[in-house]
């Protein structure tokens, strides 16, 4: 699902940013970013622990694995990557980030509450 909204709000982005220089290339930067933290962070959601502390570790190393990518591309934006960041890359990363980290917290929310229901009962927050 995050990576499912990160590729339509790089479409949007597209198609209704002005056409500016780099832009096309600087939303290709972001998605690609943000894809790839998503992609990691399914990868490593998808180990099912029966142990307390794999079922913590998870679920923090698939944070830590959407959240680095962004990150350095960030800080490398900031650095070295000029013409990127004249275009808007790291605006285009952080509304990217921020949609698909809000899209994984919706995607828990109502895969906690469907968990609940099939044992019977509500889970106490």
């Amino acid at each position: 699902m995050p990576l499912a909204v990160v590729a339509v709000l790089a479409v949007v982005a597209i198609v209704a940013s002005p056409a500016t220089p780099g832009r096309g290339r600087a939303v290709a930067f972001a998605g690609g970013v943000c894809g790839l933290g998503c992609a990691a962070a399914w990868a490593v959601g998808q180990i099912r622990s029966t142990s307390p502390a794999g079922r913590v570790t998870a679920p923090l190393a698939a944070t830590s694995l959407r959240l680095a990518p962004a990150l350095v591309a960030l800080a490398w934006l900031q650095t070295g990557g000029r013409a990127l960041a004249d275009a808007g890359a790291g605006e285009f990363l952080v509304v990217f980030y921020l949609a698909a980290l809000a899209a994984d917290v919706i995607r828990m929310i109502i895969r906690g509450r469907a968990g609940a229901r099939r044992r019977g009962g509500t889970d106490a927050n």
